[in-house]
């Protein structure tokens, strides 16, 4: 048995219940073509040595990544800014999501 518990219209992300013989529990979907879009965009906007010179940029965007993968990753490896090397080369592994033309890792 299939059962939607929870669906935001505005993320496309939805929650269901999942009632097995063997168990239950719980999975979530959200589509990400467009925030896989809007991260091909970025990535081509992006110019090699956009930030020297500008002083008030000290700050580069490297990702879009969706919620439901952000906080499977965050059990994974922990909060970005304790484990960033793993956080970057899950990225350069998954491009799609990369918001950025440079090498990160």
């Amino acid at each position: 048995m299939k059962k939607l518990l929870n669906a935001d219209p505005i993320t496309g992300k939805k929650t269901y219940f999942h009632g097995e013989t063997d168990g239950n529990y719980v999975s979530t979907e959200q589509p990400v073509d467009n925030i896989k879009d809007a991260a091909k965009e970025e990535a081509n906007e992006w110019r090699y040595g956009d930030l020297m010179g500008n002083t008030q940029k000290h700050k580069q965007k490297v990702g879009e990544i969706p919620a439901v993968i952000y906080y499977d990753l965050l059990k994974k490896f922990g909060q970005p800014r304790e484990n960033p090397k793993a956080w970057l080369k899950w990225l350069e592994e998954n491009k799609s999501f990369k918001a950025t033309g440079g090498k990160l890792v």
